[in-house]
């Protein structure tokens, strides 16, 4: 229940927002489908694509950790990095969770997964983004195909919010003060959660220096600094130390499997593909990524930007996984990393169908339509194992030390006892 308050109130909150700023937004630029609509339909793909989630509002892996450890030591969680950097958003959400009845706990951490999810597909269609003309690109937030892992999950959830990242990154200065107060608050939240403003500091730089306005000067700023941060903490706190051999001949081919191949193949991609076929499949993507970034046209200048972003992300999602390129060919192992790399490929793509070039539009449309029938067999996601979260709540209300298994399946979460608060005499 908690779940569907909150994914309804998002959605009504967003509702209200375009009704206020409706003449200026029509003055602008007239939008067809009103954004409410396509919120509400991206909930329902959403929803439909994880129901288990919000019957069954579950913890999975790392969630348990961020509601954990804010239950153990509260505010100072937030200035605790996990797995090397910050996680400020998933830290608020823990916080904001163990402040609230343990019943609701984990519909809490599912439902604010579900309205920062509609929250990036709303940007897209901000009249300050390069994408405003195209609900597809809203409900390609929703539908990207490798999601395991990722939707409805507080500790994945910085893998669409790196999606939020490029859209702040393309989008026109901020004029009004409500949007500066907007842009520069994001980028602090964004950039403070996950690794991905080392990579597009350098991207925000390029920005401000080729606009020369005030805003874009403060937006890369902070988002620079940010990134100072996050980069400091990833090297004053390393992972622990991998070994084994890399294998470079399996770069192309894991680029071309799982953004080319996923997308156009689906699930009917042969899991006995070549090493040489997988490779050619990777030099058509990052040509077709080039193409599309640097095509002649409008917008030209973010699309480029986006371009870079890419090829950035994927550089350092081969770095991180440079001992286990080999897995990489199978999915879903390490969907989250190539989450966003087939977004920004999607939202590209949905671009060009307004090029001036008609053979451009033409197989545009025609690519996102083979992608749209090849993978709507696997938009539905496995449910999770109920692990009856309700039965630990009463032990949580009294402060007792319990341990709760979570997903998946043998993994568990353990509380410490917890004084509760008794009412004065």
């Amino acid at each position: 229940m908690a779940t569907i308050i909150v994914i309804a109130a998002t959605v009504f909150v967003v509702a209200v927002l375009e009704r206020v700023t409706a003449e200026r937004d029509i003055a602008a630029r007239p939008r067809r489908i009103p954004l409410w609509c396509t919120l509400a339909f991206c909930a329902i793909v959403l929803v439909s694509r994880r129901p288990d989630m919000v019957v069954h509002p579950q913890f999975w892996a790392e969630d348990a950790y961020f509601f954990e450890r804010a239950y153990t030591i509260g505010w100072r969680a937030l200035f605790v990095p996990y797995a090397g950097y910050f996680h400020t958003i998933p830290r608020l959400v823990g916080l904001l969770a163990v402040h609230c009845d343990p019943a609701f706990a984990p519909g809490l951490f599912v439902g604010a997964a579900a309205a920062l999810t509609l929250y990036v597909a709303a940007r897209t269609q901000s009249r300050r983004s390069p994408f405003s003309g195209f609900v597809w690109s809203a409900l390609a937030v929703v539908m990207i195909p490798d999601a395991f892992e990722i939707l409805l999950t507080i500790v994945n959830l910085q893998w669409i919010l790196a999606g939020g990242l490029f859209l702040l990154l393309v989008a026109q200065d901020a004029e009004t003060t409500a949007q500066k107060i907007h842009d520069l608050s994001v980028a602090v939240l964004l950039s403070l959660t996950g690794p991905f403003s080392v990579i597009f500091a350098s991207l925000f730089a390029i920005r401000a220096w080729r606009r020369r306005s005030r805003a874009s000067t403060w937006l890369a700023a902070i988002v620079g600094t940010c990134a100072a941060i996050q980069a400091w903490s990833i090297v004053t706190h390393p992972l622990p130390r991998e070994t084994g051999a890399i294998q470079p001949r399996f770069l192309l081919a894991d680029t071309g499997t799982r953004i080319f191949g996923s997308l156009t193949f689906g699930r009917w991609l042969p899991a006995d593909l070549s090493l040489t076929a997988a490779t050619m499949m990777g030099v058509v993507t990052l040509m077709a990524v080039a193409l599309l970034a640097a095509r002649p046209g409008p917008q030209r200048v973010e699309r480029t930007l986006v371009g870079f972003g890419f090829f950035g992300l994927l550089a350092s999602s081969l770095y991180r996984c440079r001992f286990s390129l080999p897995a990489l060919e199978n999915p879903p192992f390490g969907a989250r990393y190539f989450f966003p790399l087939q977004l920004a490929v999607v939202w590209l793509v949905i671009h060009a169908l307004g090029a001036q070039r008609r053979s451009i539009a033409i197989a545009s449309a025609m690519f996102l339509v083979i992608t749209f029938v090849a993978n709507l067999p696997r938009l539905r996601e496995r449910a999770l194992v109920d692990q009856h979260w309700a039965d630990a709540v009463p032990k949580i209300r009294a402060g007792e030390a319990v341990v709760v298994p979570i997903n998946p399946p043998g993994w568990t979460m353990a509380l410490p006892p917890r004084p509760t608060r008794r009412p004065r005499p």
